[in-house]
């Protein structure tokens, strides 16, 4: 498999999901929007990707039948993400894309924290540049406090684990969660801040403007 083909597959593993926008920043900058899309059409055909619509009149991709048999997958990656797990996929996506951030895989989860159990490792864990784990919460659509209590809920959660503790006793770790706009970041802020956390805990709040649009589609 030629080269950049392998890294579009890799990277639509990875994120669970891909665009033609995401695969030319991250991976083609040195070629036009057109002729990514080319690629993945052609990549489509071979039975690498797989194509989806996401936003009209952009696609998104998840590995194809052909990616999943070479990478040992599950054939049902090959389907179409549920309506819970394509925002949230989507949102972590752009997250990573334009923020310098990783998403990391099952296997590099189990490698860095083999102590957590598997209920806990559904959700997506994303790394900096620096090396800050961070555990990521998407709005789904829920009113601020109930996204302030999920996220409060999932950081709850790890803290029940010493060595978690111990990350962020560290400054190793960060809770983010991903919303809309500024205005619901703000309240979703003070109603986390009426919430009982760690002092020690890293809070980082990001939006996401397109995430609006996939909620008014599932509406």
């Amino acid at each position: 498999m030629p080269h950049r083909d392998e890294q579009i597959v890799s990277f639509t593993e990875r994120y669970r999901l891909g665009t033609n926008q995401a695969y030319q920043r991250a991976i083609a900058p040195d070629i036009s929007l057109n002729a990514v899309s080319k690629v993945t059409a052609r990549l489509c055909r071979q039975g690498l990707l797989s194509r989806y619509p996401l936003i009209p009149p952009e696609d998104y991709f998840t590995p194809g039948p052909v990616a999943c048999r070479r990478l040992g997958l599950p054939l049902r990656r090959t389907e179409p993400l549920g309506p819970q797990a394509l925002p949230m996929d989507y949102a972590v996506l752009l997250y990573c894309i334009h923020g310098q951030r990783t998403r990391l895989t099952r296997t590099e989860l189990d490698s860095k924290t083999p102590w957590l159990p598997d209920e806990l490792l559904h959700a997506p864990y994303t790394q900096t540049a620096a090396g800050l784990m961070e555990l990521v919460r998407v709005d789904l659509g829920g009113s601020p406090m109930h996204v302030a209590r999920k996220a409060a809920t999932d950081y709850a959660r790890r803290m029940e684990i010493p060595e978690f503790c111990q990350l962020v006793e560290k400054d190793q770790f960060q809770l983010v969660v991903l919303t809309t706009t500024q205005s619901k970041a703000r309240l979703i802020r003070q109603a986390m801040e009426g919430l009982a956390r760690s002092d020690k805990a890293r809070f980082h709040l990001a939006t996401i403007p397109r995430l609006s649009f996939l909620h008014l589609r599932q509406q």
